[in-house]
């Protein structure tokens, strides 16, 4: 863009930031005005109606109703105009953030369309920003430079898209601008072309994006996996890909209808402000623990997950580790999720048998009776749902017997004591009759006690059977340790999953037919069995999930590979895309990674360069902490605004961030949180999933203190 150009785009952005300015201010007197209404209202109700009593009347009630009526159109009134003030304020920071310029086939010149979060309207119809939302604006989203066309309800208009120019406004003020042939989502992309790039850059980041909206905008496959080299843009797909299933289904679906599993809280509030501002509500966000937690009842404590991986990284294990490691690799396995679900499947369709229920003698149901009620007349209900229609049916039967028992018992003890007080003769007769069949009732509750603990625990004595080809004693050491931790009252995070998919499988799942796309974050870092989790509760939507394989964060609680959810995840329906090209590292960490991880990797290294990560030996903790104080200093004095401060595990955090609070400013996350906080962080390594710092320190990296 030459120097003419952008004294127009600052004068076009003066004119519409001056426009937004005058109608706020008007709204803001239209606002006044109406509360000054408003108190006059209130005043004129207190002085002719005043207090209301039922004795004053139909014709006082009739004014006290005019006046509720008339204040509540103001108050409606209001809500209008604070959300229109609203917009427009955040169109006072940033009005738009595109332009097209289209011409018809029947038009000499081409016309300018700038494209915002809301559109902005002169009092004489003229359009200075269009909406999103609008036909035309569809173009920026879908069309390159050249033939393109939009529908208007008036049919097809076809022309030449002639230009495609992007923005970035920050409270009123042109950061930068560029013209590219497909619209540029990733930030980072935008600032490399607006920094007066070559042609080759320019055809470099033009490729990654095109790499990118196969996977932002895929609608061919249901199901979509993106495996993504560190800084390859894997989030900002995942974001871009909500905004544009938003924007492409906009009459069909609502951010209620997507959700996103996060890796934590806090990555969750970190994305919240990310999504493009396109003046829609955010999709639901959640981490897998907090569904978990949400879909299971479960008695006793629960392990948390970032206190299971503070024990994996501890460099002081606790008691049983190397059982609780076997327990992970085996549970978190394929061959695990491949018997837990055949054992359920056995399960619903096994002919449960049952004994007689018999009360005092007198056959109350039959064995075969209670089979058929379960195995047919209740077949079509979920398995723990027969059980519970199976004792309500036993309940019934035995409230029958107990009636019919205590009118026997009536005329006896009226034969026997002769006249007795009707009251008592039937409390005592119920009571008997009460007491007699309290047995029959405590073994119905007995045979229809089945839950997803109840169900687990009998799959774990028989783990063996259904782990063909596993070692029988392996099986065995890690149901016993299973069972003893139970018995303890803690409930391991790896136990929780299995026990939410069978309450899914076996129970019936909720309803969450609302949801029609799922997005998975840190792919990686989920086990095949939560995938199974993932497609039983969320059946009918399409799940997008991007990831990276050499980021898992524990080799014991992970995928392993994509091909073992390729039964889930059918070729046929899923879209496997590989992002090589990182541009959010610069060459300088990509190469020190691969350097630790002592192979080739398949990561290029695209367009940044700063500074080679340095590794600094000191002689104590204590000079340590004073060389991260000094660095901290120095980063934000170089106007770096976040910085990490990244230790082993929890422990470690909480005593580096009290070193250092004491020589610099510095907040900490140590779990549990939900905002990110500004500035410098110390945070556990594994809290640091999915966030983006400007620059990362890394207390005690030494080869002793992190294990392979």
């Amino acid at each position: 863009m030459n120097n003419t150009e952008l004294r127009q785009e600052e004068q076009w952005l003066k004119s519409v930031l001056s426009e937004a300015n005058a109608q706020y201010q008007e709204a803001s007197m239209r606002d006044d005005a109406l509360k000054d209404d408003a108190i006059d209202t209130q005043r004129e109700l207190w002085e002719d109606v005043g207090s209301i009593a039922a004795s004053d009347g139909l014709d006082k009630l009739v004014d006290f109703l005019e006046y509720i009526n008339v204040m509540k159109k103001q108050k409606r009134s209001h809500g209008i105009i604070e959300q229109q003030k609203a917009k427009l304020t955040r169109m006072l920071r940033s009005p738009y953030f595109g332009r097209i310029d289209f011409r018809t086939n029947e038009q000499a010149a081409a016309k300018q369309y700038y494209i915002g979060t809301f559109s902005l309207i002169t009092d004489d119809n003229r359009v200075m920003v269009y909406d999103w939302r609008a036909p035309v604006s569809g173009m920026f989203y879908d069309d390159e430079v050249g033939k393109a066309s939009f529908i208007t309800p008036g049919g097809v208009v076809e022309g030449e898209l002639t230009k495609k120019r992007q923005y970035k406004i920050e409270n009123g003020k042109l950061s930068y601008s560029f013209d590219s042939s497909v619209k540029i989502d990733d930030e980072m992309l935008q600032q490399m072309l607006a920094g007066h790039a070559d042609g080759k850059m320019r055809s470099i980041v033009t490729t990654i994006q095109r790499e990118q909206n196969r996977a932002i905008r895929n609608e061919t496959f249901k199901h979509l996996i993106v495996q993504g080299a560190a800084g390859s843009g894997k989030t900002s797909v995942a974001l871009h890909r909500i905004a544009y299933l938003l924007f492409r289904h906009r009459d069909t679906i609502t951010a209620e209808n997507i959700i996103v599993f996060s890796p934590n809280s806090v990555f969750s509030d970190y994305i919240s402000n990310v999504l493009p501002e396109l003046g829609e509500a955010n999709m639901l966000q959640t981490t897998f623990e907090s569904f978990l937690f949400g879909a299971l009842a479960t008695k006793g404590r629960c392990e948390r997950y970032y206190d299971l991986l503070d024990s994996l990284f501890s460099m002081q294990p606790l008691p049983g580790y190397p059982a609780r490691i076997e327990s992970l690799r085996l549970k978190s396995s394929p061959a695990f999720r491949d018997a837990i679900k055949a054992y359920a499947q056995a399960l619903a369709n096994e002919q449960v048998t049952f004994a007689p229920l018999i009360c005092a003698g007198v056959t109350i149901a039959s064995s075969p009776e209670l089979a058929r009620l379960f195995s047919y007349d209740y077949a079509s209900l979920p398995y723990f749902a027969r059980f519970e229609k199976l004792r309500a049916r036993m309940d019934y039967l035995l409230t029958n017997y107990e009636t019919k028992r205590a009118a026997q018992i009536a005329e006896s003890i009226t034969a026997s004591e002769g006249f007795i007080d009707r009251g008592e003769l039937r409390r005592r007769s119920r009571a008997i009759a009460k007491q007699e069949s309290q047995p029959a009732r405590e073994r119905a509750l007995a045979m229809t006690n089945v839950s997803a603990a109840s169900v687990y625990a009998a799959f774990l004595n028989e783990l063996a059977r259904w782990l063909p080809g596993a070692d029988a004693g392996a099986c065995e050491a890690v149901t016993r340790y299973t069972q003893e931790t139970i018995r303890a009252g803690l409930l391991h995070y790896e136990d929780q999953i299995a026990l939410l998919y069978l309450q899914g499988t076996l129970g019936g799942t909720q309803k969450t037919a609302r949801i029609r796309y799922v997005i998975v974050d840190e792919a990686q870092d989920y086990t095949p069995l939560q995938y199974e989790c993932i497609r039983l509760f969320f059946a009918q939507a399409s799940v997008t999930m991007l990831g990276d394989l050499d980021q898992s964060i524990t080799p014991y609680l992970s995928l392993g590979g994509y091909e073992t959810i390729s039964a889930l995840f059918p070729p046929e329906e899923t879209l496997l895309l590989r992002f090589t090209k990182s541009y959010r590292s610069t060459a300088e960490i990509i190469a020190f990674a691969g350097a630790i991880l002592n192979r080739k990797t398949e990561i290029d290294s695209v367009g940044r360069h700063g500074d080679a990560p340095l590794i600094i030996q000191l002689e104590s903790e204590e000079a340590v902490h004073r060389a991260i104080a000094r660095d901290i200093r120095d980063l934000t004095a170089k106007g770096h605004a976040s910085i990490g401060i990244l230790t082993q595990t929890k422990v470690e955090a909480k005593a580096v961030f009290h070193a250092l609070k004491e020589q610099v400013p510095v907040q900490a996350l140590f779990g549990g949180e939900e905002d990110f906080p500004r500035g410098a962080v110390v945070l556990p390594a594994y809290l640091a999933k999915g966030l983006e710092f400007d620059a990362v320190l890394l207390f005690n990296a030494g080869g002793g203190h992190y294990r392979e």
